[in-house]
């Protein structure tokens, strides 16, 4: 281990650094609690200053625990670093964690993790941060996960749960990365962004060493005195980087030779000392590049082809020119990571296939599956490595590692021509499909089983062919591809015998949930009571859950009271997690969170969807079927009740995200957008569209966005094209014409006709008045078809109404009387009020006030303003303040009230520093910079950020 050792040398040059991380970590300062994370690039030295943190904490009486997150490409291991610091943990302690956190026994060597049963994600995540407390019990703990840039997904996952929850005891946490690896799409990125705003997280960046520190480092480490000519050279072309120095003056540079040209890379500087080697520390240290360390030396002699004789020499040789060195009584490794990638990359494709082919035949039984794989497939072994990524997809399904899993999985696909005879394919199939939807790869895993579908010979029984169909219903139903998983419903109810099975109740499940998708209650009353009989006598709770979730959702739409309702899905909640069914329990979060919604009920239906987030984070599901739901619909409740920040916050996950779910929060961002009048996220969201086409909430709240941002831009037509092109899509994708969403966006478009009418001419007039008609009796469909509509529905049916009346008002064509024209928008108004949305509210309060100044009521429209003018400024809404401006303007720029942030924010920008420059001096994202500024400009009023400035310093809020 990196820090399991007492340097040999002198820390050089970094003093200040040391400082820092002996008092967060806890060592000079006892009470410290803080997390570091320790960045630089490859080589800087990091691997240097945690080995004399280590040596510091063993000495001030810690217990130090170290784990390496490991390059394995396409066989990364769930949780590796942690299963390796807790390797470290002398055995007896093991067992007592074993004894008392039974989650924990998968990650522990010897506890007979492959037989385990499953664990739910949080169970682990829980166990590790408890185990990790109780060996803080009696003793300062410091865990030190090292290369967290190559960290696999779960990895991350549980570095974050222990970030949030924290540690009761005396546990210190130190995560290094490589700050030159992090590219834009990086995962670890976004990963860091979110980590350095925790509570008692630091981030702490290693910078090249000056060139004073770099002599010292330099005459420290070479055996010959430097003349001074040969130490400038060897500054010179270290660029400041301790691992480069090491490599130069190692390769022969400034040691009393004429230094030849640097090496454009790392890797040709690293390869100039494998000359050195002799023939067999070569083959040995060319082997060993392949190697993920678990192997052995029994399987590195067979395959550098040594005897032990002279594998214990070529060790010898490979430690003395320090290309390997010892990390444990029994254990060699590279001196550096990259110089087992270097070489690595410069074997001959036979030579690779060789030493992999050795290592698999030497590997133990108990080998890791996707250790097996790696050098199977490597090795050209199919069959082998079919069989091992098969194990490894399992082993990685079983602790809730789901991107492991559905990547395992796919690559076994790949191979199913050299499965073993009596595989079950469509088995494989169905579980890829499974993980790769709980991975949030909905679409991914719809194609995969139309491709099994597809390709089942021509002999394939009904039972198989009806396996594959219930997949597919449910997935693109997952997907919302209601019309192909009513096909598939309906294909599978043909086939498959009406007989007490698990496939049949599934069937009758999958017909339920489709058919009241439709709104065939009472066919789909029928089929659910049918599966719970059957899925009641077989003891099948995932069937049973479903359908009866299903029933119930019928049930509240019939009529019943919400209470009841809520109740039954209580209910439904408690016995699914009793019983593990996670996807049962997320759906009865989900479902009953709009049972609550739809009554008013909003405060506990955002507590529904948080608890079905953190639920779905818990049990890895983060990205599966209504754990996403959690976080997007968690998103449309922060933005519909005004908190704009916070939905933006839960709506920037990063490249990590699934496209098609990222997309699908673009949609919630880009509402905030529109009440901010940000007109360039027209163009900066084409690439999301396409995404936003297979997900109707999405597409809805998309193109009521776009209406508005459209309407600000300028080009009415392209806003009605928007709603037309959403209309058509619902009516050709999904379930007709008649979708309740188009009651809102009939709303917005017919508003922004009105914004417009009186500077048009009377014929564009008449054309607009026309249509309004039209879209206004799509509305009396659309209510028509749905008569239970919810709060929100009456809402925008009432506000659609107002519009329509505003426009003739406007154009004076068909004009209703001022009376009607209060008591319509007084009535969109009041629904607003109830919703408890304060952008609608302050919308409608000033359309209504408008009214109220044309007839008269100056004091009554003031009384509205007022509070609309302190949303709009809250929000950041421009457009809308631009629109009471009109009403009323605002006399005299009186003072106004920022923010601690918002004057940090502003003198930045005070400054002339760009929102880049300001988020990286302040650590927060761009984006919230951005959000900050329009909050800023909202509040002054000012058009500009120099407006603002001037502004502010007439008020004096930038004095100190």
């Amino acid at each position: 281990m990196a820090t399991d050792r007492a340097p040999s040398t002198a820390l050089v040059g970094r003093t200040r650094e040391l400082d820092e991380l002996l008092a967060l970590a806890g060592i000079s300062e006892p009470a410290a609690r803080d997390v570091v994370l320790l960045g630089g690039d490859a080589g800087i030295g990091k691997t240097r200053l945690l080995r004399e943190l280590g040596a510091r904490a063993r000495g001030a009486g810690h217990r130090v625990l170290v784990g390496h997150c490991l390059d394995l490409g396409d066989s990364a291991l769930p949780y590796q670093p942690f299963a390796e610091a807790f390797a470290a943990v002398p055995a007896p302690d093991r067992d007592r964690l074993a004894d008392r956190f039974p989650a924990l026994a998968a990650l522990l060597p010897g506890h007979a993790a492959a037989e385990a049963p499953g664990v739910e994600r949080g169970e682990l995540f829980a166990s590790v941060v408890a185990a990790l407390d109780a060996l803080a019990a009696d003793q300062p703990l410091l865990l030190v996960i090292e290369d967290a840039h190559w960290a696999d997904a779960s990895t991350r996952h549980l570095i974050r749960y222990a970030l949030v929850q924290g540690f009761e005891g005396p546990v210190h946490v130190v995560v290094s990365y490589r700050t030159d690896d992090l590219h834009r799409r990086h995962p670890l990125r976004p990963a860091l962004a979110e980590w350095v705003r925790l509570a008692g997280v630091r981030r702490l960046e290693l910078a090249p060493l000056d060139d004073g520190d770099v002599a010292d480092l330099a005459r420290l480490q070479a055996s010959d005195q430097l003349d001074f000519e040969e130490l400038r050279a060897v500054v010179q072309r270290a660029g400041g980087n301790a691992f480069f120095v090491e490599e130069l003056l190692e390769a022969g540079h400034g040691r009393g030779t004429a230094p030849g040209p640097v090496p454009e890379t790392l890797s040709d500087v690293l390869l100039v000392r494998l000359e050195r080697l002799d023939e067999q520390a070569r083959r040995l240290v060319r082997a060993a590049s392949v190697t993920d360390g678990r192997e052995g030396f029994a399987a590195l002699a067979a395959a550098a082809g040594l005897t032990e004789v002279e594998l214990d020499a070529a060790l010898e040789s490979a430690v003395d020119h320090k290309v390997l060195r010892r990390q444990g009584p029994d254990d060699y490794g590279f001196r550096h990571a990259l110089l087992g990638e270097a070489l690595r990359d410069n074997l001959l494709p036979g030579e690779r296939r060789r030493i992999h082919a050795a290592l698999l035949a030497s590997l133990p039984a108990d080998a890791p599956p996707a250790t097996v794989a790696r050098h199977a497939l490597a090795a050209g072994e199919r069959t082998t490595a079919f069989g091992a990524l098969v194990r490894a997809a399992q082993a990685a399904d079983r602790v809730a590692g789901y991107d492991e899993a559905a990547h395992h999985y796919e690559q076994a696909l790949e191979l199913v021509d050299a499965a073993p005879d009596g595989t079950d394919e469509i088995g494989l199939v169905i579980d890829a499909a499974h993980a790769l939807v709980t991975s949030g790869q909905v679409m991914r895993a719809v194609e995969l089983l139309r491709e099994g579908l597809a390709q089942l010979p021509a002999g394939a029984g009904p039972l198989v062919r009806g396996r594959l169909l219930v997949a597919i219903g449910n997935t693109a139903y997952f997907a919302n591809l209601d019309r192909e998983a009513h096909e598939a419903s309906l294909e599978a109810a043909g086939l498959v015998p009406d007989d007490d099975t698990v496939l049949r109740a599934e069937v009758a499940a999958l017909q339920a949930r489709t058919l009241a998708a439709r709104r065939a209650d009472a066919e789909a009353t029928t089929w659910g009571e049918r599966a719970v009989e059957i899925a009641e006598r077989l003891g099948t709770e995932t069937v049973i859950s479903d359908a009866k979730a299903t029933l119930i959702r019928v049930m509240v739409r019939s009529g019943e009271d919400p209470t009841t309702a809520r109740a039954r899905f209580q209910e439904l909640i408690v016995r699914s997690r009793a019983s593990g069914h996670v996807l049962g329990e997320l759906r009865g979060l989900h479902q009953m969170a709009f049972v609550l919604f739809n009554a008013g009920a909003l405060d506990e239906a955002e507590q529904a969807f948080a608890e079905g987030k953190r639920r779905a984070e818990e049990t890895g599901w983060s990205w599966g079927p209504y754990g996403f739901d959690g976080r997007y619909f968690g998103a449309l409740m922060a933005y519909l009740r005004g908190r704009w920040d916070e939905a933006l916050d839960l709506c920037d996950v990063g490249p990590e995200a699934p496209p098609t779910l990222a997309a699908y929060l673009g949609s919630i961002s880009l509402l905030v957008a529109a009440g901010r009048g940000d007109v360039p996220q027209i163009e900066r969201t084409l690439p999301l569209r396409v995404w936003w086409r297979d997900e109707v909430a999405s597409a809805v709240h998309s193109s009521a966005a776009l209406i508005d941002l459209y309407a600000e831009a300028g080009d009415l037509a392209a806003a009605r094209r928007v709603h037309d092109e959403l209309v058509e899509r619902h009516d050709r994708m999904w379930d007709g014409p008649w979708f309740p969403g188009r009651v809102r966006l009939t709303a917005l478009l017919v508003g922004q006709y009105a914004a417009v009418a009186a500077s048009l001419r009377r014929d564009e007039q008449s054309a607009l008045v026309a249509h309004a008609a039209e879209l206004w009796a799509a509305v009396e469909g659309v209510v028509e078809r749905h008569r239970a509509f919810g709060p929100e529905g009456r809402a925008w049916q009432d506000r659609a109404a107002a519009e329509t009346a505003r426009l003739r008002w406007v154009c004076g064509i068909d004009a209703p009387e001022a009376d009607e024209l209060l008591r319509r928008w007084r009535s969109a108004h009041e629904g607003f009020v109830a919703l408890d949305d304060p952008y609608e509210t302050a919308r409608s309060a000033t359309r209504l006030a408008a009214v109220l100044l044309a007839t008269g009521e100056v004091d009554a429209a003031g009384a509205l303003l007022t509070p609309a003018r302190a949303t709009a400024a809250r929000l950041g809404a421009a457009p809308l303040l631009g629109e009471i401006d009109r009403l009323a303007p605002r006399q005299g720029g009186g003072p106004v009230t920022l923010t601690p942030r918002e004057q940090e924010v502003l003198r930045q920008v005070a400054l002339g520093l760009s929102n880049g420059e300001i988020g990286r001096r302040l650590f927060i994202s761009t984006k919230t910079v951005s959000v900050h500024v329009s909050n800023v400009l909202a509040k002054l009023t000012a058009s500009s950020r120099t407006e603002a400035v001037a502004i502010a310093r007439r008020q004096r809020l930038l004095d100190d």
